[in-house]
């Protein structure tokens, strides 16, 4: 299981390239106490696939320095898509089976 020392963002865009996004998916997070010889601090230690999922409105993408970046409208509509029993989660759960 990947950790990290900052809580993880259960969905984080990663790329945006020819219409789609590739999307770091996280779940099932674990706040684990690690314990040196020197002192404790916490690690999140979580579940993660990664998808390309595919922006359904050219308003989700605009072109910046020939790159493709994702849109205010674009954050806001992964945000809406990433719960429930269609979204980005549940289908990343899947293709992690």
């Amino acid at each position: 299981m990947p950790n990290s020392c900052e809580y993880p963002d259960t969905i984080r865009i990663d790329v945006v390239k020819n219409g789609s996004a590739r999307l770091l998916c996280r779940w099932d997070i674990l706040e684990v106490e690690i314990k040196t010889d020197e002192d404790t601090h916490t690690e999140y230690t979580y579940t993660e696939q990664v998808i390309w999922w595919q922006l359904p409105s050219s308003e989700y993408i605009e072109r910046v320095n020939d790159r493709q970046v994702i849109t205010d409208a674009g954050r806001q509509y992964i945000m809406d898509t990433t719960d429930g029993p269609f979204g980005i989660l549940a289908w990343a759960k899947a293709a992690a089976v």
